[in-house]
């Protein structure tokens, strides 16, 4: 196994970029000269083989870059280890992830450690990406602000995983690891308890191409990521005092995942669900206001988008009086925010 890269007069770099490695010799150059090409320079690139049994190891040894530092499995273990062996190793203050697949962008890694550097309170950041390759493009803008994230774990993950720099002597401490028990929705869960000790925030400019095809595995495991996910928003919702019924608990998974067919009358009993969780957080004060009003109105209006499109519902039937004058998020932000989504598609 390689020694650590270090930075000038023997300091550990700044940076140490995690990018776990299992037969992705396919793209697997363009995302490594993608991170060579940073206008950052002070890191290790940390490439932890899976096991590969394609040409992978060859592809990265072809590269003479003294940063690279290739550490290989003794055999296939799996993403989730492969990820808690490379944060073991890693040497940087910060942690960058990358998949083998994506391309960041030249100031990504310079952005990320600038805004870590100037917001201590902030364990981890990703950024917005741009998705390609199969489907349509477009870009995942998520939530900036830490109180807006914090409460839209309740539905998804908010970080971008290959986006994500985390702060590693935060890690370490905390013993915050990856949990092998939420295979597909690892980063998920871990966002949650991450979220627990420190702020978590999204950069609110592209910093990452994330590639989309068939191979990848949020493709091939899409219906095993939701029910993983469904085990952490199912805890989320158990320590807001509610224990969802089946009904209950089908319906907050197609309000978090906008998948929308299965369930009778499923757009009234979102709304009546979306209320319910507001009475439930006055009560709790598990998460700050205005925010999670703000995220209750956000993610209705995005399930009912995704309901048009999918061609679930028609938008002249699209309101939410009951749920406005909860929240008391007024029509003006409602507005606001259809005018943004609308015009990123």
């Amino acid at each position: 196994m390689a020694a650590a890269v270090t930075g000038a007069a023997g300091t550990s770099p700044r940076v140490t970029v995690l990018m776990p490695v299992y037969n992705g010799e396919e793209h697997l150059r363009e995302a490594i000269e993608s991170i060579l090409g940073q206008t950052f320079t002070d890191f290790e690139f940390l490439i932890v083989d899976d096991g590969s049994t394609d040409r992978s190891v060859e592809v990265v040894g072809a590269y003479r870059d003294s940063r690279i530092r290739l550490v290989r499995n003794e055999a296939n273990v799996g993403l989730i280890a492969t990820l808690n062996r490379g944060l073991d190793l890693a040497g940087g203050e910060f942690v960058c992830r990358m998949d083998q697949d994506d391309i960041s962008l030249p100031e990504r890694i310079a952005r990320q450690a600038a805004f870590l550097d100037a917001h201590p309170g902030v364990g981890a950041c990703g950024a917005w990406f741009r998705k390609f390759g199969a489907g349509r493009e477009k870009v995942v803008r998520w939530e900036t602000e830490p109180d807006g994230i914090r409460c839209g774990l309740l539905f998804d993950s908010m970080l971008g995983h290959p986006t994500v720099m985390l702060r590693r002597e935060l890690f370490d401490r905390s013993g915050l690891r990856y949990d092998p028990a939420y295979k597909n929705a690892e980063d998920y869960e871990l966002w949650v308890r991450v979220a627990e000790q420190c702020d978590l925030a999204n950069l609110g400019e592209v910093l990452l191409h994330y590639r989309v095809h068939p191979a990848q595995i949020t493709q091939r495991a899409s219906a095993g990521q939701r029910e993983t996910a469904g085990k952490v928003r199912l805890a989320l919702l158990r320590k807001m005092g509610i224990d969802p019924s089946p009904e209950e608990f089908a319906i907050h998974q197609a309000v978090s995942t906008c998948v929308c067919g299965g369930i009778d009358d499923l757009f009234p009993k979102a709304e009546e669900w979306l209320c319910r969780l507001k009475d439930a957080n006055d009560r709790a004060r598990i998460y700050p206001e205005p925010a999670f009003s703000r995220v209750l109105v956000e993610r209705w209006l995005t399930f009912c988008k995704k309901a048009v499109q999918q061609g679930h519902l028609s938008p002249k039937v699209v309101y939410f009086p009951k749920l406005l004058r909860k929240s008391g998020v007024g029509s003006g932000y409602v507005l606001n925010y259809l005018v943004r989504n609308l015009r990123n598609g």
